[in-house]
This record gives structure tokens, sequence and C-alpha cells, in this order.
């Protein structure tokens, strides 16, 4: 349920990236105008962080990810009645600010259900909704829009969360009263959790703003998840300004970097458990696995100089790769160093980290596609993750459970 409800998202979310040449050309839209409709989605992401983190911890997992979905879905159908720019960018924004719940409240759930053993596969399986989501929106967007006209198309694509909220409501609680385990798989997954006090979820949030363990996922995540939406929302334009493919073509052909994306997410969850299985280091399982995925993203260069459109693709595809293997492991990390109830917090703070980084690298993009070319993007987006790997690997030092409850020392004293 968690990997469909980020598959739906992002559904959702692509249906303006595969129909953005029709829309620009709809509207009389430059570049630059589109990178403008980016950024009010990744603004409300970003202050939609802080807060959907804090709401999962205080509603919990179900309730704040249905409310969440609930939103998003009416924001996705809005996009059907749009009259131009300035109405497309508020329900761009109402968009945002509803998915931002989906990463804080899945984390959520995966510590909530798993121990630390599977943590990384879980992970790994509702992260794969991402790319899973793009894979199916491209074709599906595609086809709609085609013989039904872009609008229906946005009509379509929100109706699946109103759909989803069905069995989630029905099927989803906590382990600790689910009627459906046994007390042994019970007491597997509440096992070897950290105490965690009972402060309220801004408590959470200002302790571990002094943690460099903190820090480290969040400086990660502002490194590599522009990376990551740069290829979400600029492919098919890419696909349709620099290759000159058309719209059926794209649909046939875009769904392919976020089908190796989706198997990235899935290896990056089963190397970490192979790594840990065999070394018992969870840093050395964690680290490593991040090590892959941003060195994979140095293939972007290549893949922009290459003067085939097959060849191109192909690198893409190893690049998505390369990021669902990160995206799978960094997401995991606040799990793996936090008590649940500090999870969605962690979450809403990282992916502000996230999204702050794709605002930034957004608008360069726009900027740049109108005034140079792609392929400085191209660049930017090969060579930023590693630098967030870097720094993440310099602040996090070992992959451990924290105890919140002891004071930490602040941030200058700890680096």
């Amino acid at each position: 349920m968690l990997m469909l409800a980020s598959a739906i998202s992002y559904v959702d979310r692509q249906a303006l990236s595969v129909n953005a040449s029709l829309i620009r050309d709809q509207f009389h839209l430059s570049n630059t105008d589109y990178s403008y409709l980016i950024t009010a989605f990744l603004v409300a992401y970003t202050i939609s962080q802080i807060v959907s983190g804090d709401l999962v911890d205080r509603l919990g997992t179900r309730t704040a990810l249905a409310l969440c979905s609930g939103v998003w879905s009416t924001a996705a159908v809005l996009h059907a009645a749009v009259t131009g720019f300035l109405s497309l960018t508020i329900v761009r924004f109402l968009l945002g600010l509803a998915e931002a719940g989906v990463v804080p409240a899945s984390i959520r759930g995966v510590a909530e259900w798993f121990p630390a053993r599977e943590r990384s596969v879980a992970t790994g399986l509702f992260a794969a909704g991402t790319p899973l989501g793009i894979l199916i929106a491209a074709p599906l967007v595609a086809f709609v829009t085609i013989w039904f006209g872009w609008r229906i198309a946005f009509a379509v694509t929100g109706l699946f969360g109103f759909v989803w909220l069905i069995p989630w409501l029905r099927l989803y609680d906590l382990p600790e009263r689910h009627p459906g385990i046994t007390s042994e798989e019970r007491d597997v997954i509440l096992a070897g959790r950290a105490p965690a006090s009972a402060a309220r979820a801004r408590t959470w949030i200002l302790e571990l703003l002094r943690r460099r363990e903190a820090w480290a996922i969040i400086t990660g995540r502002f490194m590599m998840d522009p990376v990551w939406w740069f290829y979400v929302f600029w492919l098919p334009a890419y696909l349709a300004d620099v290759r000159r493919l058309d719209l059926a073509t794209i649909g046939a052909v875009a769904w392919i970097p976020f089908l190796t994306a989706t198997f990235g997410t899935l290896a990056g969850g089963w190397m970490s458990a192979l790594i840990l299985r065999r070394t018992g280091s969870l840093t050395r399982a964690r680290i490593g696995v991040l090590f892959c995925g941003a060195a994979g993203t140095l293939l972007g260069i290549p893949a922009a100089r290459a003067h085939e459109t097959s060849v191109s693709l192909a690198l893409i595809s190893a690049v998505t790769f390369a990021i669902g293997a990160w995206s799978a492991t960094v997401v995991g990390l606040a799990a793996d160093i936090l008590p649940p109830p500090a999870v969605g917090s962690m979450s809403g703070l990282s992916g502000m980290g996230a999204a702050v980084g794709g605002i930034v690298f957004t608008m360069l993009t726009g900027w740049l596609v109108d005034h140079f070319s792609y392929a400085p993007v191209f660049w930017m987006a090969a060579v930023a993750p590693l630098v967030g790997f870097l720094a993440l690997w310099a602040l996090i030092g070992e992959v451990r459970q924290l105890d919140l409850k002891t004071p930490a020392a602040r941030i200058a004293k700890s680096i």
C-alpha cells in the first residue's frame, strides 16, 4: 500500500511533465515559465515538509497519509480545469503541499512494521513506487491525451488516489494492536527499537537539528534529489526539444528510465541487506550502496553528448538505476538511526532540504536551457550527487540507533 501511494502521487505529478510541450504551446510558456511551474510545486513541497513530518508524528501513519492522499488527488483533478499560467501555478502549489506527506508517512510505516535486518528491503519496495508511478504515467498519460485531450488525462490520474484510500483505511494499523499478526511476529517487529521519550514532534525537530547525523541526510538529499527531479520533470521536454520525438514516441520510450529506476530501488535494498548479512555492519551496508548510486550519475555526461537517441536513453536509464539505489537507501537512514516517533520529523527535515535543492536546480535549469542548452544541466546533475555523498559520509560517521533522550552536542561541536 505504501508503494502504491508513492506510485500514484508520481503519476499525478508526472502528468504535467508528459504534457509539457502541449501545455507550453497552448498557454505560450517559455522554458523559464515551465521552470516556475515546477518551482511552485517544489516551494509548496518545501513548506510542507516540516508540516507533513509533524503531521505524521502527531496523527500517525494511517490518518496522516489518508488526509494527504485526499488533498493531492483533489488537486490533481483540478488540473483539468485550469485556464492559464496562474491557475496552473495554484494547483501545482496545492499538489506539492499534499504530496510532501508521502515519504515521511512511508518511512514511519516501515519503521513501525519492520526490524532493522528487513528494513532496507521494505524501504526499497515502497521506494520502487516512485519510478513505478513515472513508468506508468508516461504511456498512460500519453494514451489518454492522444485520444481524449490533456485535461481528461489529469482527471483520470487524479481519481487513482481516491480509489487507493478504500483499502488503505481498512488494512493499516500499528503492529501493537493489529489483529492480523501473531504475538511472536509482533515481538520480532518491536525488538531492538531505541527508547524514545514522549516529547512532542516540535521537540524532535529541535533535537534533530542539533545532530550531525540529521544534517548528513539533509545534505545528501539536497544534492541528489534535485537530480532525480530533473529527470522526472524535464526528460519528456528534453526528448521533445532536443531529440525531436513526438508525443506518441515519448509515451513509448520515456518510461524506460523509470523502469530501470524501479529495478534500482529494489537492487539497492537487496544489496544493502546482502552486505549487512555478510559483514554485520550497518554502516558498510548503507554507505557502500550510497557510493555506487552517487558514482552512477556520472553517466549523465556521455548521455548528453551521445549522437544517437537510443544511446542517450540507455545511459540515462543507467543513471536512474543508480539514483534508485541511492534513494532507497538514503530515505531509510532515518529509520536506521531514529526511533519510530521521530522518523516522520526527520523525513520531513531531509525532504525540505531536498526540495530547497530542487528549487535552486530547477530555476537554474530553466535559465540555462533558455540561454544555452541542456549540456551544462547534465554536467551539474552528474557531479552534484558525488559532492552530496562525500558530505553525508563525513557527517554521519557510524550508522546506529541514536538515543534521543540524551542531549545532543551542538552542531559546531559535533563537526
